[in-house]
C-alpha cells in the first residue's frame, strides 16, 4: 500500500540514531552574553508598533495577556478549535472584527448562492473511492525506486507538491504563459506535442499556477476571481470574491488534452499536496464585506463547474481566538476519478504555512498578542502608558486518510515560522522552529505626547506530542538574529540564523523532552535552503555577506560535513556569479540529487548546473543563459536518464549529462 511504502522510504531518509554523538564540552563559545536592549525614538518604528496594536485590537475577542515576553512560553495556551453551529456564529465574529458594511461592485456574470441553497448544500463527504496506488503513476512513483528521472523537490518523500513542471519519464508537462505545454522527452529528438490554452474567459480572469500529474490525469491549479450576488436592503448586486480552481484534464492523448471537470474552492491559492490519488488543496479566503442575508459573502464555498455550494456548518471550524477575518480552506479531490470534492474543512482565522505528510496536515496561523497597561508614573515620575507585544503561532492538526479530512488537535507556540520547513513530524513528535518578535512601546503623556520603542527577537525550537502539547524546548537562541533556513533529518535538526555571520545549529532531537544543541558553526553569510546530500553531508544555498555590515554580496553554495553532529564543519563554498536566486523563496526551483551528483538551480537570468567533487568541491558543469525570459520564477530543471532539461517560458534546452553539451533547443508557444 501507498502508506506502507511511504513509511519505508522515509525511514531510509532519516539519520540513524547511532550517528548521534555525545555533546562535547563547550565553554565560552556556547555561552553568549545577552546584548543590551537598545532604545530609540523612531517614528517609523512607532508606526510599526501601531500596526501590531491594531492587529491585536482586531482580535478583540482574544483575552488580554498579562505576561511579559520572557514568560510567554508558559502562558501560551492551546488554541481551542471549535466547530460552528450556524453561519450566524461566523457573521458575528466578522462583525466584531471589522464591522458590517457593504461595498459591492461588479460587472460580470455571477453565481447566485442563496442562504436557502446553502442550507440544503451541506457538503456530503462521500466515501473515498478506493483504489490501489500504482508504481507506474507519476509524482510518487519514485518511491518504488524503478525510475531514472527527477521529480518535484519536496519536503516529505512520497508526498508530492504542486509545481509548474512535472514529468513521468516519457513526457514533460509545463504550465507557463496561460497554457499547458506537453513535450515528448527524447534527448536530441525532444519535441513539443501540444500547447493547450488554459481557461481564461470573461467569467474567469485569473492566472494558472501549478499542477499535478497522475497517470492519464492532469490537474491545473488556477487562481483568480469569481462573482457572487449580494442581497441586502439596497437590492441585489454583484461582488468579487477570490477563488481557486482545480481543473482536471484527460491526457490519455497527449496531443489533445480534454478538460474533464473544473472544481472550485473559495480563496487565494496557498499550496497543495498529493498523497496517493488524492490532492489536498489549501486556499486562504479573506472576508471583506460581510452581508448577513448573503452567507456567500462570509462563508467559503466549493463548486463543480458552474454549480456552487457553501461549505456546511459541520465542516467549519474556529481557531481559538482568531485575529483575522479569514479562512484556511482545505479540500480533497481524487485526481484519478474524482468529480467533486471528497471532503472539505474550513478553519476561520487564516493561515501562514502548512506541513503535510502521509497522515497529517499541520496548519500554522500567525498572530500578535499585546497588552496595554494603564497610564502610571515610571521610576522618574513621568506618566507613561506601556504596551507590550509578542508574536506567536496557533497550530491546527488535521488528519488525512484516503481523502477524508478530520480535525485532530490544536495548540500554540511562541514565535512565528519562516516557512514549511520550520515544521516536521518524526516518530509521532512534531518539531517546530520559530523566531520570537517582542516589542514594548512607551507613550509619555506629560504635555505633548512623546514615544519610545524597544524591541528584541530570539529563536526557539519546540517538540510537541500528538495533542500539540509542548514536550521539550530550546529557547532564546541567537538573540537579535532571524531564522533563515531549517531542515530536519530524523533525530537531528539543523537551522541557520543570521545577522552578520551565519550560525548553523545542529540539534539532538532523539529525546523529545530534552532537545539540545550539539554544535554551532559560524561563517560569513547564510543559507536560505538546506538539504541533506548523501551520507554525512548537508548542502546549503544562500548568500555570502560582509562580516562587518551583514550586507549580502552574492549567491553562495556551501557543503557541510555532518558526520560528527557535535562538530559540524564547512567543507567547501562556492561564490556563484549571480546576485540573487529564487531558491530560498521557492524550493521547487532547485534540484539537488546526490545519486546523480547534480545541483542545479536558477540565479539572476542564468541556469546553473554543478557537480560536487569530494576533493575539489563545487564544479560548474553547465550554465544556460536565459536572459530572454522575463521571470526566473518560471525556470526549472529536471533529468530523464542521461539528459537534462532546462525549461523556461521561451523553450526547453536539452543538455547531455555525459559531456554537458547542448543537444537541442525546443521553442514553446
Amino acid at each position: 500500500m501507498f502508506k506502507e511504502q511511504y513509511i519505508r522510504d522515509n525511514e531510509k531518509l532519516h539519520a540513524k540514531e547511532t550517528l548521534l554523538m555525545e555533546i562535547k564540552e563547550k565553554n565560552a563559545q556556547q555561552k553568549k552574553n545577552v546584548s543590551r536592549r537598545q532604545k530609540w525614538v523612531r517614528y517609523g518604528a512607532v508606526a510599526a508598533a501601531f500596526v501590531f496594536v491594531i492587529a491585536g485590537a482586531i482580535g478583540v475577542i482574544a483575552a488580554s495577556r498579562t505576561n511579559t515576553p520572557q514568560e510567554a512560553t508558559q502562558s501560551v495556551s492551546a488554541a481551542d478549535t471549535s466547530a460552528v453551529a450556524s453561519y450566524d456564529d461566523i457573521y458575528e465574529l466578522v462583525e466584531q472584527m471589522q464591522g458590517s458594511y457593504d461595498m459591492g461592485y461588479g460587472g460580470r456574470d455571477g453565481v447566485m448562492v442563496t442562504e436557502e441553497a446553502a442550507d440544503s448544500a451541506a457538503m456530503e463527504a462521500p466515501a473515498a473511492e478506493a483504489g490501489s496506488y500504482s508504481a507506474n503513476d507519476t509524482a510518487t512513483s519514485a518511491v518504488a525506486g524503478t525510475q531514472d528521472y527527477s521529480e518535484t523537490n519536496v519536503q516529505v518523500k512520497g508526498v508530492d507538491e504542486a509545481d509548474i513542471v512535472k514529468t513521468d519519464g516519457d513526457y514533460i508537462y509545463y504550465v507557463a504563459d496561460s497554457q499547458l505545454n506537453i513535450l515528448k522527452a527524447d534527448g536530441a529528438n525532444t519535441r513539443l506535442v501540444s500547447s493547450t490554452p488554459l481557461e481564461n474567459d470573461d467569467a474567469w480572469w485569473g492566472y494558472n499556477s501549478e499542477m499535478f500529474v497522475l497517470g492519464d490525469r492532469l490537474m491545473v491549479i488556477s487562481q483568480g476571481y469569481s462573482v457572487v450576488w449580494v442581497n441586502d436592503e439596497a437590492g441585489s448586486y454583484e461582488n468579487d470574491t477570490e477563488q481557486t480552481k482545480a481543473i482536471i484534464y484527460d491526457i490519455s492523448d497527449r496531443s489533445k488534452p480534454v478538460q474533464v471537470v473544473s472544481l472550485g474552492q473559495s480563496g487565494n491559492y496557498v499550496s497543495a499536496r498529493m498523497i496517493g490519488e488524492y490532492v489536498y488543496l489549501v486556499t486562504s479566503q479573506y472576508v471583506y464585506n460581510a452581508v448577513r442575508a448573503t452567507p456567500a459573502t462570509y462563508i467559503p464555498a466549493v463548486s463543480v463547474d458552474d454549480e456552487t455550494r457553501l461549505i456546511a456548518t459541520g465542516d467549519l471550524l474556529v481557531s481559538g481566538s482568531p485575529q483575522n477575518a479569514a479562512y484556511t480552506v482545505v479540500g480533497s479531490i481524487n485526481l484519478r476519478n474524482g468529480a467533486k470534492h471528497a471532503s472539505v474543512k474550513a478553519v476561520f482565522g487564516g493561515t501562514s504555512e502548512i506541513y503535510a505528510n502521509a497522515e497529517h496536515m499541520l496548519l500554522a496561523i500567525s498572530r500578535y498578542d499585546n497588552e496595554t497597561k494603564p497610564i502610571e508614573p515610571d521610576k522618574d515620575g513621568k506618566n507613561v502608558q506601556i504596551t507590550t507585544g509578542q508574536s506567536s503561532t496557533d497550530l491546527i492538526l488535521l488528519g488525512l486518510n484516503e481523502g477524508e479530512i478530520t480535525k485532530l488537535a490544536s495548540g500554540s507556540v511562541p514565535g512565528s515560522l519562516l516557512n514549511q520547513f520550520s515544521m516536521d513530524e518524526y516518530k509521532d513528535v512534531f518539531r517546530i522552529v520559530t523566531t520570537v518578535d517582542s516589542w514594548t512601546q512607551y507613550i509619555y503623556t506629560d504635555g505633548v505626547d512623546s514615544y519610545d520603542y524597544d524591541s528584541k527577537n530570539y529563536n526557539n525550537l519546540y517538540t510537541l506530542d500528538q495533542n500539540l502539547e509542548i514536550l521539550g524546548k530550546i529557547e532564546n537562541v541567537a538573540e537579535d538574529e532571524y531564522v533563515q533556513s531549517v531542515r530536519f533529518d530524523g533525530d537531528v535538526g539543523y537551522f541557520v540564523t543570521f545577522r552578520q555571520v551565519d550560525p548553523l545549529f545542529a540539534v539532538d532531537l532523539s529525546n523529545a523532552k530534552t532537545p539540545r544543541i550539539l554544535s554551532s558553526l559560524k561563517i560569513p553569510g547564510f543559507s536560505e535552503y538546506l538539504q541533506t546530500y548523501g551520507t554525512g553531508l548537508l548542502f546549503g544555498i544562500g548568500y555570502s555577506a560582509d562580516e562587518d555590515t551583514g550586507r549580502t554580496t552574492g549567491v553562495k553554495l556551501s557543503m557541510f560535513d555532518t558526520s560528527d553532529k557535535t562538530d559540524v564543519a564547512e567543507l567547501f563554498t562556492e561564490n556563484v556569479d549571480a546576485d540573487w536566486t529564487i531558491v530560498g523563496g521557492n524550493h521547487h526551483a532547485i534540484l539537488a540529487n546526490a545519486d546523480k551528483n547534480l545541483i542545479a538551480f536558477p540565479a539572476d537570468t542564468d541556469y546553473y548546473i554543478y557537480r560536487y567533487d569530494a576533493a575539489k568541491g563545487f564544479v560548474l558543469a553547465a550554465k544556460v543563459d536565459l536572459a530572454s525570459d522575463l521571470s526566473s520564477w518560471n525556470l526549472r530543471g529536471l533529468f530523464i536518464g542521461d539528459d537534462f532539461y532546462v525549461l523556461s517560458e521561451s523553450g526547453v534546452t536539452v543538455i547531455s549529462l555525459s559531456d554537458f553539451t547542448v543537444q537541442t533547443k525546443v521553442k514553446i508557444g
